[in-house]
């Protein structure tokens, strides 16, 4: 083989193998983009499929109709939804006690009564000047003069002046027999304080001094007893004098005649005084005003009941309710009759909201009372946990919380299935929880949102349904 031979099949050579690396690289890059598309599209080992195959496989959902609501937890305290405190409607000596707390009480049910004497006297008298009152008019509207009403009204007062006048005169007797009435207050102390230490310590000691005192306190008993009717005596003699002038300087200042109303006017008052005194005996027997149980007794066999202090508190227990505060926030969401729940331990229970403060207390929080639903075994005085709503949408369009996206400027927007790709759908969101989104706005009900997540997902991105979906 010649020089020149050589020559030629070096360069023939070199020029096949320059051709040859030239249409290597362009395979190689070719390769290299059917590989990205398959990664970003069709997933790991793809390469090179057709562009229908290289769609992102996704799932999606409807949007769900559903109440949503957001809540808030309280600690509440249960107590009885009805509890009455019962006070005494007169002053006087407790002579009757018929229940004891912790019994059970039925609405009606007498619960105790105080001395009834000097309101059954001052209701004889009202009754004896109705009657009287009622004879006096027929006889002025019968004609029969003045002479006669003159001479009743003379004679009402004469007999008013004696008995006002021997009332006097045996109250000072009485006053004059020396009754100390510091001195008994004294003794009736002691034999409180000889009680009160006999109930401490029961000793021979104690109860010897018990005796004595309790001996010197029932021997005053009866000179107190006896002062005092007769100092009831002089106070409803005098109001009885006073009346019987008092009658007749109005019949002297009237012409008989004169205004034929004025009749009706004294039958009426004397009816009114009349129902006022007969009232006032009704109110000396004491009632349950309604059905439960004794929670505390405040009167004492003996002892003086008085119109300012409680006698008894009685709470229906046959419905319980709860007690809670919230914030002004809070409270303007909450209405009379919304339903919240009650937890306590293991055990749930509903509750109707029954009242709401109007006014915030010390501390700026409103009261809000609601009452358990169903019979449960809480206890008054125990805390729980109350749960209420306080944000809700009825009939809400919601979607899952994991499908929002938020672009650069924190708008929400999630992606939607709309003929083979994805498309970016802003929307309008409301109440927001754990697990769902309201959607105001954005949506209808027949939107598929996609739920798959892919790197590679964006708007106008080529997506297929997964099998079944």
């Amino acid at each position: 083989m010649n020089f020149k031979r050589m020559v030629s099949l070096v360069l023939a050579a070199v020029l096949i193998l320059a051709v040859g690396g030239c249409f290597g690289a362009s395979s190689g890059q070719a390769g290299r983009q059917g590989g990205t598309r398959d990664s970003g599209l069709a997933g790991p080992g793809g390469g090179g499929s057709p562009a229908a195959s290289q769609a992102i496989s996704v799932n999606t959902t409807l949007p769900a109709v559903e109440d949503l609501s957001l809540t808030t937890d309280y600690i509440g305290t249960v107590k009885a939804a009805e509890s009455v405190n019962v006070y005494p409607k007169s002053s006087g000596t407790v002579t009757a006690v018929y229940f004891e707390a912790g019994q059970q009480v039925n609405a009606g049910d007498l619960l105790f009564t105080v001395d009834s004497t000097d309101a059954e006297l001052a209701l004889e008298r009202a009754k004896v000047t109705y009657d009287q009152t009622l004879r006096n008019i027929d006889v002025e509207e019968s004609g029969s003069g003045n002479a006669l009403t003159i001479l009743n009204h003379e004679s009402a007062i004469e007999t008013a002046r004696q008995s006002y006048e021997r009332a006097r005169d045996n109250l000072d007797l009485a006053s004059d027999d020396d009754f100390d009435m510091s001195e008994f207050r004294k003794v009736r102390k002691r034999w409180k304080d000889a009680s009160k230490a006999y109930d401490r310590d029961q000793t021979d000691e104690t109860w010897s001094e018990l005796l004595e005192a309790e001996d010197d306190y029932y021997e005053l008993l009866d000179d107190y007893t006896d002062y005092q009717d007769y100092v009831t005596s002089f106070e409803n003699a005098y109001t009885d004098y006073e009346e019987a002038l008092e009658k007749y300087e109005i019949y002297k200042s009237q012409q008989v005649g004169e205004n034929t109303g004025s009749y009706e006017l004294q039958r009426q008052a004397a009816e009114l005084t009349y129902r006022s005194a007969l009232k006032a005996v009704e109110d000396t027997r004491v009632y349950a005003p309604i059905g439960g149980v004794v929670e505390t007794k405040n009167i004492t066999l003996h002892e003086n009941a008085s119109t300012q202090s409680s006698a008894y508190t009685i709470s229906n227990k046959d419905v319980m309710s709860i007690e809670f505060n919230v914030s002004a926030d809070g409270v303007s969401t909450l209405s009379i009759g919304d339903t919240v729940t009650v937890t306590k331990g293991s055990g749930t229970y509903k509750a109707t909201v029954v009242e709401i403060d109007s006014k915030a207390n010390s501390v700026g929080l409103f009261s809000v009372t609601a009452n358990l639903v169903d019979d449960s075994p809480l206890l008054s005085g125990i805390s729980a946990k109350v749960t209420a709503a306080t944000r809700s949408a009825e009939s809400a369009l919601v979607i899952p919380i994991d499908t929002i996206t938020y672009d650069a400027d924190g708008s929400p927007y999630v992606l939607v299935y709309e003929d083979g790709r994805a498309a970016q759908i802003y929307v309008t969101l409301g109440i927001t929880t754990r697990s769902y989104a309201q959607v105001t706005g954005g949506l209808t009900p027949d939107s598929r949102v996609i739920t798959t997540w892919h790197p590679d997902l964006a708007d106008g991105v080529a997506v297929s349904l997964k099998s079944g979906v």
